[in-house]
């Protein structure tokens, strides 16, 4: 991942709230597993492998976000039926990574997009507050250097860190 794309996803993920957490989540296991096909593509298997694992680690965060436990049945419920999801995709990028092959990745990242696109529409809706408090307000293009846009950082507290 170059950096760019990594200030992107870090500066995403400070200003979002819960179901933005989980939009970026997916939109990680899409750029993974981009990667990979792409490594594949250029007959590169270790980086292949490399890449499919990080997509597996993002489903990994997305399995531990799920509420199967909760009080409602209903919900319990429909996190029962997105659990079984996760845990084929799961098995069809083992399916991938055993055979080294990009075929099994294919039905995964079909139901995944699927997916995506409800908690997308559902994180739309969502106005709560971010998850990260206290985190720097970034403000992009207020000002423009010669052949690059700026972003500026304000902190608007004294301290972001422990108070002793």
């Amino acid at each position: 991942m170059t950096d760019e794309k990594k200030q992107e996803f870090t500066l995403r993920i400070s200003q979002a709230n819960q179901s933005q957490l989980v939009v970026i989540l997916y939109e990680l296991f899409f750029y993974y597993t981009d990667e990979a096909e792409n490594a594949y593509a250029n007959g590169e298997l270790s980086v292949f492998c490399k890449e499919l694992q990080k997509a597996h680690d993002c489903l990994g965060e997305l399995i531990s976000s799920l509420n199967v436990n909760a009080e409602a049945s209903q919900i319990q419920e429909l996190a029962q039926s997105i659990l079984q999801v996760y845990f084929f995709v799961s098995a069809r990028i083992g399916a991938a990574l055993g055979s080294r092959k990009k075929e099994p990745l294919e039905d995964a990242v079909r139901l995944m997009k699927k997916l995506y696109e409800t908690y997308k529409a559902d994180a739309a809706n969502d106005t709560s507050a971010p998850v990260m408090g206290h985190a720097q307000t970034v403000y992009a293009g207020l000002t423009y250097g010669k052949n690059n846009l700026n972003v500026s950082c304000e902190d608007g507290s004294g301290s972001r860190g422990f108070y002793v």
